[in-house]
């Protein structure tokens, strides 16, 4: 068996007669722009082996990337978790040929074994064990893996190898702002690593950063690096091998033992990258948002958008009165929601004060003090609501947080307890404006249409 990191989570197996492609991202910047590959790459197309197989770990667009599926043959079979979007996607690009995953069955090809495995997240997704006459490796992608199901994988397997989750990406940062060490989960981690006790550890799925006007995130959103998870492994588990491999490197399996070629790759080759370009700091400075205002849109149409969702959010919101819905809960906590559009010259700002029974609209500063709060770029509300882009590459512009509390208590003792309230205008974008049960086909036809024009 062989294994080629092209770059993140993209992987080439070659394992018995049969190859794969997984979670083919081939084109930098992705994400809609928003990212690109660490350390840097370079990939040839056109020595790029077909794969007899392409694999989709789960829909998220850093595994699931319309313009690389877009330039891969349509002969190949597709290995997908049980997600509709992806398997619309890929019968609109032509694919033919789909194989649904389900964790705990194995899938056999020629002499080689595909086993998905299950994940914790709230994520359709997989896990993935390859397996020939050589040996088997478990590239776990972005899934949790309980103690059960690596019990499960241990007792299947002899892993010659472990991709492993590693980076505990801090994108909380985009929810409130919080850059603390993600203590648990990086534990969790670990102890994933070593109760698997594959003969090789190398940290996987996370060779990404974001770049751009974006960059200044990498200082708040990459809390362990693959030095600093090498080290703890190595405290955890010493008896275990583990090395970070970079794009272009091969992992070479022989006899259930695995080894790395660097920079063997004929495709792909790694253009180099610091460590210090996702030093983990959250006392660096944070820039302060703006609207770039990418497709140049004038500002009457920036404006009247803008004042559009923000009279659209307010009738959804008076209108949704059904017990637990999320304007009850604002409602019931007497939360202000505070919206701010910036423009690339001011700003639109609107609040909505669920304290009062018809719940206004107040346009302009000077109103009530939101609890609740949103500011974002005017042009990335914009494409996010009129289903151009989705939040994933818009949530750089986007910034929340909320001040909701209850206090209880007399003069002997006071308690603030915070408060938990979905964004209100997230929730509406997503789940109850205009063509939101549509939204993510629409952005998948649009992505397709895209590509054909490119």
């Amino acid at each position: 068996m062989r294994v080629t990191l092209i770059g993140h989570a993209t992987l080439y197996v070659e394992a018995g007669e049969a190859s794969f492609l997984v979670d083919p991202v081939l084109r930098d910047p992705f994400e809609g722009g928003a990212v690109s590959s660490w350390p840097e790459r370079s990939v040839d197309l056109d020595a790029l082996p077909a794969p007899d197989f392409v694999v989709i770990s789960h829909r998220h667009p850093d595994h699931f990337d319309i313009r690389s599926l877009a330039i891969l043959a349509r002969d190949a079979a597709v290995l997908l978790p049980r997600d509709p979007l992806i398997a619309y996607a890929l019968e609109r690009l032509g694919f033919r040929k789909l194989q649904p995953l389900d964790p705990g069955r194995p899938l056999s090809f020629y002499e080689t074994q595909v086993l998905p495995t299950r994940s914790e997240e709230p994520v359709r997704e997989v896990g993935l064990v390859f397996a020939d006459s050589e040996g088997a490796i478990f590239d776990q992608v972005d899934t949790a893996v309980s103690r059960e199901t690596a019990q499960d994988v241990r007792t299947r397997f002899a892993l010659a190898a472990h991709f492993a989750r590693y980076a505990s990406q801090n994108f909380d940062y985009f929810e409130r702002r919080a850059a603390e060490f993600p203590w648990q989960e990086h534990a969790r981690n670990l102890e994933t690593a070593a109760m698997l006790g594959a003969g090789l550890v190398v940290p996987g799925s996370a060779g990404f950063r974001f770049c751009g006007e974006h960059a200044w995130l990498n200082r708040f959103l990459f809390p362990v690096s693959r030095r600093a998870f090498l080290a703890d492994l190595g405290r955890v588990s010493p008896g275990q091998r583990a090395e970070a491999m970079d794009p272009g490197d091969v992992l070479d399996m022989s006899h259930g033992e695995a080894r790395i070629v660097r920079g063997a790759s004929p495709f792909v080759r790694c253009l180099g990258g610091s460590d210090d370009e996702l030093r983990f700091d959250p006392t660096s400075p944070v820039p302060a948002l703006h609207d770039p205002n990418p497709d140049g849109r004038s500002e009457a149409e920036l404006r009247e958008g803008v004042v559009r969702i923000a009279h659209a959010l307010a009738e959804w919101a008076r209108a949704a009165q059904q017990p637990l819905s999320v304007p009850w809960r604002f409602r019931r906590a007497g939360a202000v929601y505070g919206l701010t559009a910036l423009l690339p010259d001011g700003a639109l700002q609107f609040s909505l004060d669920f304290r009062a029974a018809e719940v206004p609209l107040r346009e302009g500063a000077g109103g009530p003090e939101p609890t609740v709060t949103h500011h974002i770029a005017a042009s990335a509300l914009l494409d996010w609501a009129e289903r151009r882009r989705d939040f994933f590459s818009v949530r750089a512009w986007s910034r929340r947080f909320s001040t909701e509390r209850r206090v209880v208590g007399d003069a002997s003792s006071v308690e603030v307890l915070g408060l938990e309230l979905p964004d209100l205008l997230m929730h509406w974008v997503l789940r109850e404006s205009e063509g939101a049960d549509e939204a993510a086909r629409r952005r998948v036809d649009l992505d397709i249409a895209r590509c054909g024009s490119a």
